[in-house]
């Protein structure tokens, strides 16, 4: 996908239109002289207090002076929101903000979550205002307020990528779609990650995983739905609002809606408090989390009498306190002379449920987002040494803007649309065999060979290769030891360049999106898509999207940035 950092909103002359310099705030990349004077580049901040607890006020102050001048951010904490060129707030309904910013105020800025400010502090420059919009009633006076840099001056330097930099900002999300929530898909909606709904999305989604772990998949899907029609409905659901708008959204059935009634009136489902305190339910997730047994599986453990994780460690003879290497010993391979073979030559061992019960607590430990790009960065390293050139996008919960992931997805190619197809094809298990042989890759737990990306599979051209694996950070990524090295899941999904950005789309996710988008291609527009290709139906002819952006252009859908795509709890 061809991206734009602030700076492309800049001719190569340096100049800005107009139009732009009409409503945009603008500032020197000089700190020189008097810091606290506008003249002089400084941002002021107005922080909504309200829905923010006290850690995460301090943090936003203090983030605000580590940014204030002669730092580059230039930003000074500002006590009236009518002063501010930015609002930080954490509240997105118009009527509880206009409690605290009088709405003709909030109109003239850039109404923005805490996590601008985060983002904004980690690139050392201001991030676009549209993808962090607080409000979405106010998305494009956000966009419109947003402050820039002025790098029009004398020297009409402008500032170029380079490796060095944090790649850029998303396009925002088509303000289209802001108003689009009552749309039968979700590929059509705006999903945040955190919706203001969040508290009964999170009801019914217990009711969903219910369903799920007890084989009721029909049952299930439709709570999911429910969940992703919530996750998009952009006002809190109310008497009022329920009403007016919530029984009229296609797709909520009248059991649905009768517990939604039941958390209007209550707070809560009653049927999802018996849920969680029920001993069967708190056993089946944390068996079926487990790799290799699964749903079905957890349910025939626990028709055996089995209840807990350390009931599963007896079962399967899992000593407590043992570690990977005492459980795998038997796999050290060696030659028929009592040679041990080396590391190097042996490929990753199959992961198997004794060694996910003896890593089990390492690998339900959150990702941060810092280590999923250390990791990314350490894969590309050594990926590079095998087969330079090639192009890879972090996929999965951390393209949709999860502060912590639950595993690493990483999609991978080569831009040479005439010969990458070969240059990738091979390197999955190469790397893997690589990774694993620097101690890098510990075990392996599914590989997959390229197959047809068209509709009809008639074809045996590759396009989609993926291993997922265990993977745990050299000492040297580690920060010299100051942060314990965990066992991470770690997948790897390598495309042909023709399926190279369908792949980034499919493996973005959430998981609802991509059902939709799928039901979608299929429905509307007579296509089949999958993170394997674009194709069509009627006479199977692939189409190769150029960006991801192509990808919702060919599907004739308005563009919905990643971090929109949150469709699941």
């Amino acid at each position: 996908m061809k991206r734009t950092s602030r700076s492309s909103s800049v001719s190569s002359s340096g100049s800005v239109t107009a139009a732009r310099r009409s409503h945009k705030r603008f500032r020197s990349t000089s700190y020189d002289g008097d810091y606290g004077s506008e003249s002089n580049g400084s941002l002021r901040v107005y922080i909504v207090q309200a829905k923010l607890d006290e850690k995460t006020i301090r943090e936003l102050h203090d983030l605000i002076e580590q940014s204030s001048p002669p730092h580059k951010l230039g930003l000074d904490l500002c006590n009236n929101a009518a002063d501010a060129d930015i609002i930080l707030t954490n509240i997105r309904m118009k009527k509880r903000l206009e409690r605290h910013v009088d709405w003709k105020i909030a109109k003239q800025k850039a109404i923005v979550t805490p996590d601008w400010l985060r983002e904004s502090a980690k690139q050392k420059t201001i991030v676009e205002c549209g993808h962090y919009a607080a409000l979405p009633e106010l998305h494009d006076e956000t966009v419109k307020h947003c402050p820039e840099e002025d790098v029009s001056g004398p020297s009409q330097a402008r500032v170029e990528p380079s490796s060095s930099r944090p790649p850029p900002i998303v396009k925002p999300t088509n303000p289209r779609i802001f108003k689009n929530w009552a749309a039968r898909y979700a590929c059509t909606r705006a999903s945040p990650l955190v919706c203001v709904n969040q508290a009964l999305a999170a009801e019914l989604e217990v009711l969903r995983r219910h369903r799920e772990l007890e084989s009721l998949s029909i049952n299930a899907l439709s709570y999911e739905r429910s969940v992703a029609l919530i996750k998009a409905y952009p006002n809190l659901i109310t008497w009022e609002t329920y009403e007016r708008d919530v029984t009229k959204l296609s797709g909520l059935g009248d059991k649905t809606l009768s517990k939604i009634e039941e958390f209007i009136k209550n707070g809560y489902i009653e049927e999802t408090r018996t849920i969680r305190a029920s001993e069967r339910f708190q056993s089946l997730p944390d068996f079926a989390s487990i790799y290799s047994i699964g749903p079905a599986n957890a349910r025939k453990l626990y028709d055996l009498g089995l209840r807990t994780i350390q009931d599963l460690e007896r079962y399967y003879d899992v000593p407590p306190g043992c570690t990977v290497e005492s459980l795998q010993a038997d796999l050290v391979q060696y030659t028929p002379n009592g040679i041990k073979i080396p590391r190097s030559k042996v490929s990753p061992p199959d992961m198997s449920i004794k060694i996910a019960l003896a890593l089990r607590e390492e690998l339900e430990i959150p990702i941060p987002r810092e280590e999923v790009e250390e990791v990314h960065s350490v894969v590309m390293k050594e990926l590079h040494e095998i087969q330079p050139g090639c192009v890879s996008t972090i996929v999965g919960g951390y393209r949709r803007g999860k502060p912590e992931s639950n595993d690493v997805d990483i999609v991978f190619s080569h831009p040479d649309l005439r010969n990458g197809g070969n240059l990738v094809k091979g390197l999955c298990a190469k790397l893997t065999n690589r990774l694993h042989s620097l101690g890098l890759i510990t075990h392996a737990m599914h590989l997959s060979g390229f197959h047809a990306p068209d509709a009809l599979r008639t074809e045996t051209r590759g396009s989609l290769e993926k291993v997922l694996t265990v993977f745990i950070l050299p000492e040297s990524a580690s920060k010299a030891g100051t942060r314990k090295r965990l066992h991470r899941r770690l997948d790897l999904i390598f495309a042909t360049p023709a399926a190279y950005w369908t792949a980034v789309v499919g493996w973005t996710g959430s998981r609802m999106f991509e059902r939709d988008l799928r039901l979608w291609a299929k429905v509307e527009k007579g296509m089949k898509f999958d993170s394997t290709g674009l194709t069509r139906r009627h006479d199977s002819k692939l189409l190769v999207p150029k960006s991801e952006e192509e990808v919702f252009e060919i599907l004739g859908l308005d563009w919905i940035d990643p971090t929109m795509r949150n469709a699941n709890a």
